[in-house]
């Protein structure tokens, strides 16, 4: 695809289209309207309310701990890489660091799009200066200190429909300036040009798809390829659809990144609990090179967030998805500044739930460069096996384990459409900082009952994880393995290809009255998936240990039988880790309003 020129049409993933209808409020009804709502919030709409009071998707994913700790994303690069780009003319994206586009796509004018700016919103806004200094905290992302850099790739848009051209040179572009060769960005963004730095992004997020369930087209395979060559955390919108109960798309579809599912909220507390009626998920199939295709047997969506009902930061312009079109805001007479102010009322779908994610793994990468040191703590596989051992368990989650002579075994690992759970910073804080962090060197030892670990193991060499002191029984143990699979991208060529899929296994072992390996409790063992996951509640008391184990290879060199890999584990009561009782699926909200909000 990269060395060839043909286009690829393209869409931005959303459940609800751009508003039909206008609410125009003033500052009686702006301050009517906030009313009783916490600080630090990306607000959400009038359908999720508790006791009258909004819903906060910051607090509700428990991002309060990291701000409270003074993390608010300032040591992370997160880039959105759309159709188009966030319109730095809003109030609340101001501070939008650096754009990225090939040339030839970008003309007179820069290609805002409503789109980019609602995703680059929800990542990192920020709101308006207060008089005498600081901000409107109710208008914020989840990363707002976070350095945000906008990149588009699309050379057109079909009509207004939210389809785009998509040429491979101005993807790769994009891309590749913004994961591998590096962007220029201020240390300190309020004192543009005063200390800069150019590196890669740590954080990437794109909310646009396309079909490919394999996870095998030339634009999935690139950026795997780049995330595997530069460690990066990518997130990515797992897709949107109407009718039936399709696969995940691409690029969500490749192994290498985070797929994000979305959740609606329950009609009764908590919220944002149940996965949307609209969120694509698994079994995905799996192909390996050379066309051999097994259908339906891969989880290919890694975790969930909220992603209906939300009121996001509005662009409503003619350019990007609206080229052509005309211009959704008449200003009242009096009303001609309104524009920063206006807001998308009631916005749907996974393009909003992936960059949730990504504004949370800037919040760590912030802390891991802050307390840790960076290096392997804001590797892309340790944020994700972070995120993942710490998502909350939705209502009706399996990976579908079963007893295997004694052994609880899962070859699925992830729950087919919310992946290990319902993102919670709350939990990912202490996982992450708490506990045992990247132990010395790459071999596995004694261990707390919470952290993580980097990693290598290699064939007939298993690594272990021995938990310090004695598990009650009762206690819920959980543990994620990841690993990138080995994709590569030709720079001369353009051309992404396969390179070399390793699979590892995942196991819990409750050791021997004197030591050592006594009795295989529980295991994860997907052969088509790059995650592994445990989730099992300790039959017994005693000392457990986990094992990572070298199992063999989908496709690759056979004498290069190793891979490097990020572990997570946690040891909890269960109460905490709980899964709550089913509950019937509430219909997706869809409507979208534009909110005028006047500057105070």
């Amino acid at each position: 695809m990269i060395a060839r020129s043909e286009k690829r049409r393209c869409r931005a993933l959303r459940a609800a289209g751009r508003g039909a209808a206008i609410a125009r409020l003033g500052v009686a009804g702006a301050a009517c309207l906030l009313a009783g709502a916490p600080a630090r919030a990306i607000l959400s709409s009038s359908d999720n309310t508790i006791n009258g009071t909004f819903v906060t998707v910051n607090s509700d994913v428990g991002a309060d701990r990291f701000y409270n700790a003074g993390y608010w994303g300032s040591n992370a690069i997160i880039a959105n890489i759309e159709a188009g780009h966030v319109w730095d003319g809003h109030e609340t994206l101001s501070l939008v660091q650096s754009y990225v586009n090939d040339p030839s796509i970008d003309g007179a004018t820069r290609q805002y799009d409503y789109h980019a700016t609602a995703v680059g919103f929800t990542i990192a806004g920020l709101g308006p200066e207060a008089p005498g200094g600081g901000f409107y905290y109710y208008q914020l992302g989840i990363a707002p200190g976070a350095r945000l850099v906008s990149g588009a790739i699309a050379s057109q848009w079909v009509g207004n429909t939210g389809e785009f051209e998509a040429p491979a040179g101005p993807f790769a572009y994009a891309y590749k300036k913004i994961m591998q060769e590096g962007v220029t960005v201020d240390l300190y963004p309020q004192f543009p040009g005063f200390i800069t730095e150019t590196r890669p992004a740590d954080v990437v997020n794109s909310s646009w798809g396309y079909e490919d369930n394999a996870g095998t087209d030339q634009m999935t395979l690139t950026l795997d390829a780049l995330a595997h060559k530069n460690r990066q955390t990518v997130t990515l919108a797992a897709g949107n659809h109407d009718v039936g109960d399709p696969q995940v798309v691409g690029p969500a579809s490749g192994y290498n990144s985070i797929a994000v599912a979305a959740l609606e909220s329950a009609a009764t507390n908590p919220v944002y609990r149940d996965r949307a009626g609209f969120s694509n998920g698994g079994p995905n199939d799996y192909r390996a090179p050379g066309g051999i295709v097994i259908q339906g047997v891969r989880p290919a969506v890694d975790i969930a967030a909220p992603g209906t009902n939300m009121i996001l930061a509005a662009y409503t312009g003619t350019t990007g998805t609206n080229t052509g079109g005309t211009d959704d805001f008449v200003p009242l007479p009096g009303e001609e500044d309104i524009r920063p102010g206006l807001y998308l009322f009631g916005a749907a779908g996974t393009s909003f739930a992936a960059p949730i994610v990504a504004g949370g793994a800037s919040l760590l990468v912030d802390a891991g460069y802050a307390t840790l040191g960076g290096g392997n703590s804001v590797d892309g596989r340790v944020i994700k096996a972070v995120l993942l051992n710490a998502a909350k368990k939705t209502p009706g989650w399996t990976n579908n384990a079963h007893t295997v002579a004694g052994v609880l075994t899962t070859e699925q690992g992830l729950d087919w459409g919310v992946g290990a759970g319902k993102l919670d910073l709350d939990r990912a804080y202490d996982q992450y900082l708490s506990g045992t962090h990247d132990l010395p060197g790459l071999g596995g030892g004694t261990v707390l009952a919470l952290g993580w670990d980097y990693g290598r193991v290699a064939l007939a060499a298993p690594i272990e994880y021995v938990l310090a002191g004695d598990v009650p029984a009762g206690q819920m143990i959980t543990a994620t393995l990841d690993w990138f699979v080995n994709r590569v991208l030709d720079d001369v060529t353009g051309e992404a290809s396969d390179v070399q899929f390793d699979n590892l296994d995942l196991q819990l072992w409750l050791l021997a009255p004197g030591g050592g390996l006594g009795t295989l409790v529980a295991d994860s063992v997907t052969d088509y998936n790059n995650v592994e996951h445990i989730y099992f509640l300790a039959p017994d008391v005693g000392q457990y240990a986990l094992r990572v184990i070298y199992a063999g290879q989908n496709y690759g060199d056979p004498t290069q039988q190793a891979t490097d890999y990020a572990l997570a584990w946690s040891v909890t009561p269960p109460a905490s880790n709980a899964v709550p009782e089913p509950a019937l699926l509430a219909p997706a909200g869809v409507a979208v309003l534009l909110l005028r909000r006047r500057r105070r």
